[in-house]
């Protein structure tokens, strides 16, 4: 119950804000916003949920206790003011802080949201000519035209063309199978790959055989289509996590008869089936926007909230500190100049960014600016090896 009371609580009774004040300087104000559940969770100031929390509830409370933690850690000589907002509330969803105009006096906008909210963040920080840091939605949402959206958890596209350049450099001769299942999304997913497989010229530089997975595929089913002689790189070509479970079922038993490396998808990241011991003997790869690379700071974070909250911190914890810390440094730094600078290595904490436009082919202003860089990631044994 600690961390209950250490981010609810705190939320609720500091009225959303929190400052450092030097009155002579410059003032900057911060939004924060993520999902709290501030409403559903209380009645009448007294908590609902006795002594346990609702899962649905945790990724905001873990996100907005570590953008907390850096609001302490920031060193600046003006003027900060955070405000950190529920979005799932009703007087602090952005339709209605829209109608009290809060966004004319923001000059940052940290969101770890999604869908509509993110749209609608995206659409006041055009409007308003405020930089929106989209912290953890892995989506363009549809946002064009839009150059003061900054997209920190890489798109799927981006890291689609990461996985087939390590492919093309590493396994250019390899028996490629790609194994998908039917669906919209695995349409997609499809797409991207064979966009990055044609050269300038239309010519495939990879040849690859796609394979449809039955919901019951068996071993021997994806045997006849191994090759003894040659790595056989096999890709899963959908994000679901049955999709997953069911291909790793599949292949595990034959990897200690053929050479046999699994390409996964950034979904796997979160997977707790990867960390089971019957897939220690699989190569199993996988890309990342957000990996530990070995730095103090990592740790002493870590430490840090353990003692606040008596519980260990999740990867939004880790994200919430380390935006919140990398904008806001930006923003005292730089103020205006902020875009141009947005790859300052000087502030890199946990992992490194490096953020470029993507520009809209029609207009040739940016869309947005999006983090494109990749960890390539390999799971063997119980081990996890930085590819790339």
């Amino acid at each position: 119950m600690k961390k209950l009371s250490t981010i609810l609580l705190f939320v609720l009774l500091h009225d959303f804000a929190f400052a450092q004040v030097e009155p002579s300087a410059k003032r900057f104000r911060i939004g924060i916003f993520s999902s709290l559940f501030l409403d559903s969770s209380f009645t009448k100031g007294d908590y609902r949920f006795d002594k346990q929390m609702p899962r649905h509830i945790l990724p905001g409370l873990d996100f907005t206790k570590g953008a907390m933690m850096a609001m302490d850690s920031v060193q600046t000589n003006g003027t900060l003011e955070y405000y950190i907002f529920d979005v799932k509330s009703e007087k602090q969803s952005i339709s209605f802080l829209k109608t009290t105009r809060t966004f004319d006096s923001l000059d940052l906008i940290i969101g770890a949201v999604a869908g509509n909210d993110y749209k609608q963040l995206a659409e006041q920080a055009l409007l308003h000519g405020i930089p929106f840091i989209s912290s953890t939605y892995p989506n363009d949402g549809g946002v064009t035209n839009n150059p003061f959206t900054i997209i920190v958890n890489t798109t799927l596209p981006t890291h689609c063309e990461a996985l087939y350049n390590y492919i093309l450099r590493t396994f250019p001769t390899s028996n490629i199978l790609y194994f998908r299942k039917k669906g919209a999304q695995e349409d997609k997913l499809a797409s991207y790959f064979e966009k990055q497989n044609k050269a300038g010229n239309g010519k495939e530089l990879l040849r690859w055989q796609t394979i449809w997975l039955k919901d019951s595929a068996n071993t021997q089913e994806i045997e006849v289509k191994l090759d003894s002689q040659r790595v056989n790189l096999i890709i899963a070509g959908s994000l679901e996590e049955k999709f997953a479970q069911t291909l790793l079922k599949s292949v595990a038993p034959l990897c200690k008869r053929y050479p046999i490396e699994l390409m996964g998808m950034p979904t796997w990241e979160t997977m707790k089936d990867l960390t089971l011991p019957q897939w220690k003997d699989l190569s199993v790869y996988y890309t990342t926007t957000f990996f530990n690379t070995g730095t103090t700071k990592w740790s002493q974070f870590t430490n840090q909230f353990t003692v606040l909250t008596e519980g260990k911190p999740s990867d939004l914890a880790y994200k919430g500190f380390e935006q919140t810390w990398y904008f806001t440094n930006l923003l005292l730094k730089y103020e205006n100049k902020l875009f141009s600078n947005l790859n300052d290595k000087s502030f890199f904490l946990f992992s490194e960014y490096n953020f470029k436009p993507v520009y809209n082919p029609v207009t040739g202003k940016p869309d947005y600016y999006e983090n494109r860089k990749i960890y390539l990631l390999k799971r063997k044994n119980g081990l996890v090896s930085r590819m790339h």
